[in-house]
């Protein structure tokens, strides 16, 4: 080998190429496709392991599917019968309307009084009872006179 010098350091010239160091690159070359085809192919097991669970993924997307659908149903099952409730709870309270506007409580005093001979209580006929703080009796007897 020759050494040239430049400056104050020496240069080292690139190696010549041998028959050597080119049955070293055709060997790495040939292990570098040796590799490059291992990691493109596929073993039976793991396209087994692929299948298995791409299929479940399906089955998965399929149920959540499902599931969706029948959330759905329901919601609109439901805001059916409320939509029947607040129908409902409108004629019922139109109803109600009409039957307290039907009673007439003059009408019924009136003919309570002049025709079934009713009168007003007197301050004798009324009892007092003292309770315990509680605005329910039960009356297990007759309520005599004072």
């Amino acid at each position: 080998m020759q050494y040239r010098v430049e400056g104050t350091a020496a240069y080292v010239p690139a190696r010549v190429a041998t028959g050597r160091t080119r049955v070293k690159r055709k060997t790495a070359a040939k292990t570098i496709d040796r590799n490059r085809a291992k990691a493109l192919s596929m073993s039976r097991s793991y396209v087994v392991f692929l299948a298995i669970i791409s299929a479940a993924t399906v089955i998965m997307c399929v149920r959540y599917l499902k599931l969706k659908e029948t959330i759905t149903a329901q919601n609109h099952v439901v805001e059916q019968l409320e939509s029947q409730l607040v129908t409902l709870r409108s004629e019922n309270d139109a109803l109600l309307e009409n039957v307290n506007n039907s009673v007439d409580l003059n009408y019924i005093k009136d003919v309570a009084i002049h025709e079934l001979g009713m009168k007003y209580a007197t301050e004798e006929q009324i009892v007092w009872y003292n309770t315990d703080d509680s605005y329910y009796m039960k009356q297990y007897r007759d309520v005599g006179k004072g």
